[in-house]
Formats: structure tokens, C-alpha cells, sequence
């Protein structure tokens, strides 16, 4: 997983820069803070982010509950199931996002959620279908 967590670091990094090559609002990215295991200082917002290959533990996110904390893990099923089955936790997060990667991926490399902005506009009763459906559109991680 050492090589995992190398790749989606990388990953998110060179992601971040590319989204701002427009609006140049990056200030500083700072990889392996005590914080987070980046995080990125902005002239309008600070974001830290978290790289978890494999989801099992949210334990570091309690320190980031009102910062915008973004989580990077593998496009895998099990994460995906993570989420589905933790879902009422992650929607007291205001802030955060969810990013399933592969980098790999012949088809998208990422697909992102942001579950208390989801949870206020789906219901709970479909969020299973719409995760798959997400899912569905990055390969899954093979590593």
C-alpha cells in the first residue's frame, strides 16, 4: 500500500496544480504536514488532504471537521462499500470531498463526491445506486 499512497499523493498533487493553472489561487502545497498529507494553502481557502488507499479507518478526520478535507483512496469496490456503509459519518463533514482514483483508468481517472452536499439533494433510499453509478465510471484499481 506504500506504493499506492506514493501514486494517489503524486496524483492529487499534479490534479490540484492543473485546477489552478487557471485561477492561480494556490499559495503553497505542503506534502506530509502533521495535519494532513498535503495540504494545499489557498488565497481564498486552505484544503487538506488525506490519502488512504484503502478506507477502514476515519479516525484523522475528526481533527478537519470544519476545513475543507478532501480524502484520496482507490477506485475499488471495498472503498466504495466504505462509504456506502459509513455514509451517515461522512455526511457530518460539511466540507469534504471523497476522490476514488485510478490513474490507469482507460476511462475516467477519477469520480468524485461530496456526501453532505449529496445527502441534501438525493435520497438515502437511491444513494446505493448512485454510488454504483459513479463508481461505474472509473475503472477499479488493480494493485
Amino acid at each position: 500500500m506504500a506504493e499506492a499512497k506514493e501514486v494517489l499523493t503524486s496524483w492529487i498533487i499534479e490534479y490540484v496544480k492543473s485546477k489552478d493553472l487557471m485561477i492561480k489561487q494556490i499559495t503553497a502545497i505542503k506534502p506530509d504536514t502533521p495535519e494532513a498529507d498535503v495540504v494545499v494553502e489557498g488565497a481564498l481557502k486552505n484544503q487538506f488532504i488525506l490519502v488512504q488507499p484503502s478506507l477502514g479507518d476515519l479516525g484523522r478526520l475528526d481533527s478537519l471537521k470544519d476545513k475543507h478535507a478532501i480524502i484520496v483512496t482507490t477506485n475499488t469496490k471495498e472503498n466504495m462499500e466504505f462509504v456506502i456503509s459509513h455514509w451517515a459519518e461522512l455526511v457530518k463533514y460539511p466540507h469534504l470531498a471523497v476522490y476514488f482514483v485510478n490513474p490507469n483508468s482507460s476511462l475516467d481517472t477519477r469520480w468524485v463526491i461530496f456526501p453532505a452536499t449529496h445527502d441534501k439533494i438525493t435520497e438515502r433510499k437511491t444513494l446505493r445506486k448512485g454510488i454504483e453509478s459513479l463508481f461505474a465510471t472509473v475503472e477499479p484499481w488493480k494493485g
